[in-house]
């Protein structure tokens, strides 16, 4: 075999040779997430279905505690998407349906709240407090609030409606905790039993001693037994 071609398979094995080790390599090499760049007080994206109009969503974002971190977007055909993130029961993406009863108890939720006149309210005045980002789209419109729970000009109404929206689509299957907010929730008020208390003895049925019940003392009766 001539010099030239045994020199051009061994450089074509090594080649190969080399191939295969990178391919392995950039097999066994882990993909990163892409990194989430949105800030912790601005909402990601509706997430939407195809062929639905996102009608509100809400997300709430981490505190320096065990917030649970999710969002919710109900579309205009009853589709709700949840998205867990941290802290709660389910992590990751959920589809499923609410009732068209639900949808116009949501938006009900909305209209009483007056959201349309609200504003964000979003002075950072403690910094261990959790956002809630709502959004709201009635006509043509859509309106954004953004709500940090540190806020003391909040009006009690947002909170509500909060608590509302996590309780008409039900997430709590998902977050698992009785209220999104991370509020405890309230406990059942346990109703004592009665105990009976013992009988106070009367004066009727006062235990008596049985010299109490003798009598007077016989006086024909002769100790010392004389005739």
């Amino acid at each position: 075999m001539p010099q030239a071609l045994r020199n051009s398979r061994r450089w074509l094995a090594w080649l190969l040779a080399c191939t295969l080790l990178v391919s392995l390599a950039a097999c066994g090499r882990k993909k990163k997430a892409p990194a989430d760049t949105t800030s912790i007080d601005q909402p990601h994206p509706p997430d939407t279905v195809p062929g639905a109009t996102a009608v509100a969503t809400l997300e709430r974002t981490g505190c320096y505690g065990e917030c649970p971190v999710y969002r919710l977007t109900v579309n205009s055909d009853g589709t709700v998407v949840y998205v867990g993130t941290r802290w709660v029961k389910v992590v990751g993406r959920q589809e499923y349906k609410i009732s068209d009863a639900q949808v116009l108890e949501l938006q009900g939720a909305f209209d009483r709240a007056n959201f349309n006149q609200l504003r964000d309210y979003d002075k950072v005045e403690s910094t261990d407090d959790d956002w809630a980002l709502l959004s709201y789209r009635r006509g043509g419109g859509l309106k954004h609030v953004r709500h940090y729970h540190g806020d003391n000009a909040a009006p009690p109404t947002l909170s509500a409606l909060e608590d509302e929206f996590d309780r008409i689509v039900d997430s709590g299957r998902f977050v698992g905790v009785p209220s999104a907010s991370g509020s405890p929730a309230t406990p059942t008020p346990v109703t004592p039993v009665p105990v009976p208390a013992e009988p106070t003895p009367s004066a009727s049925t006062k235990l008596q001693h049985p010299s109490d019940n003798a009598g007077p003392p016989d006086e024909t009766a002769d100790p010392d037994n004389h005739p």
